[in-house]
């Protein structure tokens, strides 16, 4: 897959089409992800004036909960992905995503609620863990990191199109009616994950396996290997502040431009958290084009400490709303910039047997520390506000930096595909 020179015309142009198949239906599936955690977090003033219930308590305390199912779909999606392949999981993950979300729009009660986005949020794992390693493993070294910006470019493309709808079903059908939407997007990601072929390299390395009659290494005998283990770690670490970043601050964006700047929730707030986005769309691509050209961890590091700044600025000051929202585009930009790379960085440490399971380990591991983002915000806002509770979580932008450091470079180096194969790099 690597190495087009030595492939002729026809096969160039298989490489190519099986590349960008792979690449649009995870980054749909990365699409439809944002819609599925946008919604929620456009929808909150309503739910709670429905169901009487504080909107503290609907970021908070449920919003930890769908993380805890994320946290769980993220390693189980990941580790069986290794042994039924990346397709499979993709579909079954992309199934339970959409019935889950429109089963949503029924819920009439705070636990009913609760259990669904824990559920949603089990099914939504897989898009994180299968989706990133399917996509490395059809990109070549020198133009991997460009993959994987165009994949999570889709995410925040999901946010923008989550407000539109949002914004225009709500005020005619109600918030329900965006929940029973997502069964429109479902079927059609669906539909083309059908037609998708299984991971080459994946089904390359099982080939040589069998025909070399060597033993398949899985997650537990891989788990002996002290480097895969270190490189869980590493990842752990990436994912923990990237994740923990983005959930202490995602879901409290339209609550706080509504209450402090007077904006209309089905208006205003979403336009301001579309910007949020628009600015994760050259972020996620700049991440893609700079990592592949300037190399992932140092540009990262340094965009890191950046950020912590820009956050602690960004929510520390009273700035006026296109003040705010000028900050909104540089913190979106940051964020989106850092997980592009981290998704691509995470992905190239692990070999092709081992890859799903080690990235869904990874950022499974990282996000049990962000199931508390949102109700260790809820709990600091009621404290202090919720901008400084924003500010103090920052601090976990230097996990982030501490990650990159003690690991290597992955920049313009090939997949492993066995864990043998895999050696200790000094940083």
């Amino acid at each position: 897959m690597s190495n087009l020179l030595v492939a002729s015309p026809v096969e160039i142009d298989d490489i190519r089409r099986t590349r960008w198949a792979i690449t649009l239906a995870a980054s749909l599936g990365w699409f439809f992800d944002a819609y599925v955690i946008t919604i929620y977090a456009l929808t909150i003033p309503f739910i709670a004036k429905e169901l009487q219930v504080s909107t503290l308590v609907l970021s908070g305390e449920v919003g930890s909960i769908f993380l805890v199912g994320y946290t769980i779909g993220t390693i189980g999606f990941g580790t069986v992905g290794d042994v039924l392949g990346r397709k499979t999981m993709l579909g079954i993950s992309i199934i339970g995503y959409g019935i889950i979300t429109a089963l949503t729009g029924f819920a009439t009660s705070l636990l009913a609620l609760a259990l669904l986005r824990f559920l949603t949020g089990v099914a939504g794992g897989g898009e994180l863990s299968i989706g990133a390693p399917y996509v490395s493993e059809v990109w070549d070294r020198k133009s991997r990191s460009t993959g994987i910006g165009i994949m999570y470019s889709f995410y925040p493309l999901g946010f923008v199109f989550a407000v539109l709808a949002f914004s225009v079903i709500t005020p005619i059908l109600g918030w329900r009616a965006v929940y029973f939407f997502a069964l429109v997007p479902a079927a059609l990601i669906l539909f083309l994950r059908l037609r998708l072929e299984e991971s080459p390299r994946f089904q390359n390395v099982l080939a040589q396996i069998e025909s070399g009659h060597k033993q398949r290494v899985g997650l537990l005998k891989a788990l002996g290997n002290p480097v895969f283990r270190y490189r869980i770690l590493v990842g752990s670490l990436i994912f923990m502040s990237l994740t923990y970043g983005y959930f202490a601050m995602v879901f409290y964006i339209p609550s706080f431009v509504i209450h402090q700047y007077n904006l209309s929730p089905t208006v205003g707030a979403a336009a301001v958290t579309s910007l949020l986005q628009v600015s994760g769309i050259v972020g996620g691509l700049s991440g893609g084009f700079i990592g592949d050209r300037l190399g992932r961890r140092w540009p990262a590091m340094i965009l890191a400490a950046l950020g912590i700044v820009t956050i602690y600025l960004w929510w520390g000051l009273h700035w006026s709303l296109p003040g705010f929202c000028i900050m909104v585009f540089i913190g979106g930009f940051i964020v989106a910039y850092e997980w592009a790379v981290g998704i691509v960085y995470v992905s190239e440490i692990f070999p092709t047997e081992v890859r799903a399971s080690g990235f869904g380990w990874s950022a499974g591991l990282g996000r049990t520390v962000s199931i508390a983002a949102p109700i260790m915000t809820q709990f600091l806002a009621g404290k202090f506000g919720v901008g400084v509770a924003i500010q103090l979580s920052s601090a976990i932008w230097l996990c982030l930096i501490i990650g990159y450091a003690i690991s290597h470079e992955t920049h313009g180096s090939e997949l492993a595909d066995r864990v043998e194969q895999m050696r200790h790099k000094q940083c």
